[in-house]
């Protein structure tokens, strides 16, 4: 399953996807503006279909690094990836996935688990199930693509768009 994707990432880290065809950094991150991008569904290379979203996430990282913001373009390719939407959701997969990691009664009992070692636990869950990924519909038309094996499902990433910071300041 063949899919156009977008990135939104800083001028530096850019340069380095570009040159070396591969993504090095991982999801979780703060950010100077209070917005955390965190790993959902554990370590993996996030990506969108939206154009405009990913430009955002490209503002939050120019921001964050002080330097231009860029949108990389970029196919993705699952075998078998896990597709959320209305009637499978992130909701259900967590259960699932923290179930499968503990006991019932031991999930039932304790507090809301962190977002990382959900994620984790999550991620672990998929790869013992088969799934290569995740593809996640929030709503008709936004997608989020979760790549587990970037190097083997990420190809052909170019430069879509950049833009300074300064230029959007009026």
């Amino acid at each position: 399953m063949k899919r156009t994707s977008y990135r939104g990432i800083s001028l530096r880290e850019a340069e380095h996807v570009i040159r070396h065809q591969k993504y090095v950094r991982s999801e979780s991150r703060v950010f100077c503006n209070g917005i955390t991008a965190k790993p959902v569904y554990g370590q993996g290379v996030y990506m969108v279909n939206d154009l405009e979203l990913a430009a955002q996430y490209a503002f939050c990282h120019a921001e964050a690094e002080l330097q231009p913001g860029v949108v990389l373009k970029q196919e993705v390719v699952f075998e078998n990836p896990l597709i959320l939407n209305r009637n499978y959701g992130e909701k259900q997969l967590k259960l699932d996935a923290w179930t499968w990691k503990t006991s019932s009664a031991l999930f039932e009992s304790m507090s809301q688990p962190s977002s990382e070692r959900i994620g984790d636990c999550i991620k672990e869950y998929l790869l013992l199930k088969g799934y290569d990924g995740v593809i996640s519909h929030l709503g008709d038309e936004l997608i989020h693509y979760v790549s587990y094996f970037p190097e083997k499902q990420i190809g052909k990433i170019s430069w879509h768009l950049s833009f300074s910071i300064q230029d959007l300041i009026v």
